[in-house]
């Protein structure tokens, strides 16, 4: 049977031993059946499993087990970096969620972004699971259509400072917006915290944006007659 099918007799025995093909032994004598040994020979044959092919299926292996491992060398930094960098997400998602004018629709926005469960904060507002996150979804729509609002603020606030230096050193060079920081406040603000500001003699944004920027946006919280509304209005507006 070996001289037959042209596989060494040893090849054999280790087929059979290792239960490949169907054999039995009479004493030291092993049989094997040959439609067993057939068959198997045959299986092989259709699979094509030659040197060169199995040398092929080998290198495939090897580039899939590579790339499978790069990619969870990728997740595993994305988990490490967003560790690290948490604290900074969440000064970046508090201050946005600053932008949102509605208080409720405010904390729902940073809730969710938080990682608070959607059903937890509909729950909290009463409001369905679906409504709280059309509010959610509306609300990041709108924050990706004001990108630069962030940098707008930072922009003016930098403008207010240069021009508060302005006034004790006239050989600063201004690079500003003048028509912005000349406008009224009443252009800005509401009515009753325009009222406000004047009464302060504050005039225009430019006076506005100086006096916040050394004092913050929320130091206008604690002057006489200033609401939340009206400050949020304010914060939206510009």
């Amino acid at each position: 049977m070996s001289e037959r099918h042209g596989v060494q007799e040893a090849t054999l025995r280790n087929w059979a031993n290792l239960g490949y093909i169907t054999s039995c032994r009479m004493g030291n004598q092993l049989f094997l059946d040959d439609e067993s040994l057939t068959a198997y020979l045959e299986a092989h044959k259709r699979l094509g499993l030659q040197a060169d092919y199995l040398a092929k299926i080998v290198e495939e292996k090897k580039l899939e087990r590579d790339f499978i491992i790069s990619r969870y060398d990728d997740l595993l930094y994305v988990l490490r970096t967003q560790k690290t960098c948490k604290p900074l997400y969440e000064i970046i998602i508090r201050e946005l969620s600053q932008l949102i004018v509605h208080p409720g629709a405010r904390d729902i926005f940073y809730s969710i972004s938080m990682g608070e469960s959607i059903e937890k904060v509909a729950g909290r507002h009463r409001i369905t699971y679906d409504r709280a996150l059309q509010i959610y979804n509306s609300h990041l729509r709108g924050l990706k259509v004001r990108k630069n609002v962030l940098a707008t603020y930072r922009k003016h606030i930098i403008d207010a400072r240069f021009q508060s230096l302005a006034d004790k050193s006239k050989n600063i060079n201004l690079n500003q917006e003048e028509r912005v920081l000349q406008l009224s406040v009443g252009k800005v603000a509401d009515t009753r915290l325009t009222n406000v500001l004047y009464k302060e003699e504050i005039r225009t944004v430019g006076q506005l944006l100086e006096l916040v920027s050394g004092k913050g946006w929320r130091w206008l919280l604690k002057m006489e007659g200033v609401g939340r509304i009206s400050y949020d209005r304010l914060l939206s507006n510009l």
